[in-house]
């Protein structure tokens, strides 16, 4: 595949089926390093947008919407971590790579866990970026509320685009990197009134002591080179949890002053160096 002009807006947005669901994915093709991108929550593949501007044709970056959230397949089930970690090295096997690197932002973070539980042979590098990873985490005070019964979808009916300007905006250090097209290509999926049970049942991925319950010993058995990336601003992952994430064996800690929590959008060039870094081979 022949590298695009290494403006991510303009990779043509591909399918690919999986026995998950079908993935909505782009790929930046190219010779570069492949490495695989993953979003959290409540975001989608363009999150990395900026950071991928930045970083360059050095990686082949493969960015997929997770399932329920972007363009990908919404399945009526609810699709647990390791789902998408099964359907993710599904799409690693359909590019026909035996091996890619693997850098996940936020709820990413979490399945990528599961990646290395189950697929750690076909991942070289890893990069974990405002990572909720262990037990006791708790989850952001905005996901509580949408998480119960009635005050949950009182909340949505009155707009999700209010409530994710709240939380997106909270998140960033510097808001005016919001733009109104990334702003869109995020909120826009969850549009509607079939958005909106997304949404819902994207926030209800279930409960960190009990989806999190194995990692602590997975993270300990890590041996890929590991960059744990945090933002001094970050207000929803306590910068205890990156600390001890860096203390891991395989692991190394990066901080960015000028960073919250989306650093994707917020610090798009200091993560692309980083990342840069960490994937030269």
């Amino acid at each position: 595949m022949n590298p695009i002009a290494h403006d991510p807006w303009s990779w043509p947005p591909r399918r690919c089926p999986t026995p998950q669901g079908e993935l909505c994915y782009v790929d930046s093709g190219g010779d570069g390093t492949p490495a695989l991108f993953l979003h959290g929550l409540p975001t989608a593949k363009e999150l990395w947008f900026p950071t991928l501007t930045a970083l360059g044709p050095q990686v082949r970056a493969i960015v997929p919407d997770l399932l329920g959230y972007g363009g990908s397949e919404r399945p009526a089930r609810r699709v647990h971590h390791r789902d998408q970690a099964a359907a993710l090295d599904a799409l690693r096997a359909h590019l026909g790579l035996p091996r890619v690197d693997l850098v996940a932002h936020d709820l990413g973070a979490s399945v990528a866990v599961d990646v290395m539980r189950d697929y750690a042979a076909t991942i070289d590098r890893l990069a974990l970026i405002s990572a909720p990873v262990y037990p006791d985490f708790r989850e952001p005070a905005i996901v509580r509320l949408i998480r119960l019964p009635l005050l949950g979808p009182a909340l949505l009916a009155l707009g999700t685009g209010l409530l994710f300007q709240v939380a997106l905006r909270r998140g960033l250090h510097d808001p005016s990197r919001l733009t109104p097209r990334l702003r869109a290509a995020m909120v826009g999926p969850y549009a509607g009134a079939a958005g909106k049970r997304a949404l819902r049942k994207n926030l209800w991925w279930g409960r960190p002591a009990e989806v999190f319950c194995d990692y602590p010993a997975i993270l300990r058995g890590l041996t890929a080179p590991t960059l744990i990336i945090h933002g001094c601003d970050d207000p929803y992952i306590p910068i205890e949890h990156a600390r001890r994430l860096g203390a891991l064996p395989s692991a190394r800690l990066a901080m960015i002053p000028a960073g919250a929590h989306f650093l994707p959008i917020d610090a798009p060039e200091q993560l692309a160096e980083l990342l840069r870094q960490h994937l030269r081979r």
